[in-house]
């Protein structure tokens, strides 16, 4: 790859290639080379040509899976947009790009944003002598990072040490990288919801850029009515709340 940047994604299993090739299909992608990181067995006969596919071993299982490729990426990606399967890229996203470059890592916090509170993990957090505090929880789904920097390094094989430590248990990925990023005080530019809107009711504000969901992209998501703040609701992005211009 010639290009400093590039856009990646982490799939395994057909259900999920197929994924993959619909996000390519219906997304405004930034023109920058495309990767797909897989397993060793997974087949990959329905993505487009143009995507480079990356096999690795790997050992975990499920979500945790994920936190085993975040750190073998080709040596010549210097910005990443890692991305899951069920997205839509719908907007402009060079912003997430900038900022990591200047911060390391930039994302998006979880609906559900207690780390502490998300399937009980304070009992993890405890156990690595972390004290629930309200600390932030932040989804994975959606990272722009710079993986040569050595402290976005550190983050991620801590994040795969947390991942092999638990592995009889099942967390989410996203768990083990927002502690792994408390215990080492590494701190991510935050990029706001609308790079990783989920639809779980959260609200909206200005229009959405990306689209993370396996329910079908509103029509209107990237043309919100001004003067509104909306929130997904049975299929349609509806008006929540009216707020001064």
């Amino acid at each position: 790859m010639k290009n400093k940047r590039a856009i990646v994604f982490l799939a395994w299993g057909k259900k999920h290639i197929q994924l993959v090739a619909d996000c390519i299909r219906e997304s405004r992608l930034p023109d920058y080379p495309l990767l797909l990181m897989t397993d060793e067995a997974t087949k990959i006969d329905s993505l487009p040509k143009n995507v480079e596919v990356v096999r690795r071993d790997s050992k975990l299982s499920g979500k945790a899976r994920k936190t085993e490729f975040f750190n073998r990426l080709p040596d010549e990606t210097e910005t990443v947009l890692l991305l899951d399967a069920d997205i839509r890229v719908i907007d402009d996203v060079s912003l997430g790009f900038e900022k990591a470059e200047k911060h390391g890592l930039a994302l998006v916090t979880a609906p559900h944003y207690s780390l502490a509170d998300f399937r009980d993990f304070r009992e993890v957090m405890l156990n690595e002598n972390v004290t629930p505090r309200g600390q932030m929880i932040y989804n994975s789904g959606v990272m722009f990072y710079t993986p040569r920097r050595a402290d976005v390094r550190a983050v991620f094989d801590l994040t795969l040490k947390l991942a092999q430590k638990y592995s009889d248990r099942v967390w989410s990925d996203q768990t083990y990288l927002s502690l792994a990023m408390e215990i080492l005080g590494f701190n991510p530019h935050c990029l706001s919801p609308s790079f990783n809107y989920r639809g779980f009711g959260e609200l909206i504000s200005g229009s959405i850029r990306i689209w993370h969901s396996y329910e079908p992209l509103p029509k209107n998501a990237a043309s919100l009515e001004k003067g509104y703040l909306h929130r997904y609701e049975k299929g349609k992005l509806v008006k929540a709340v009216k707020v001064p211009l």
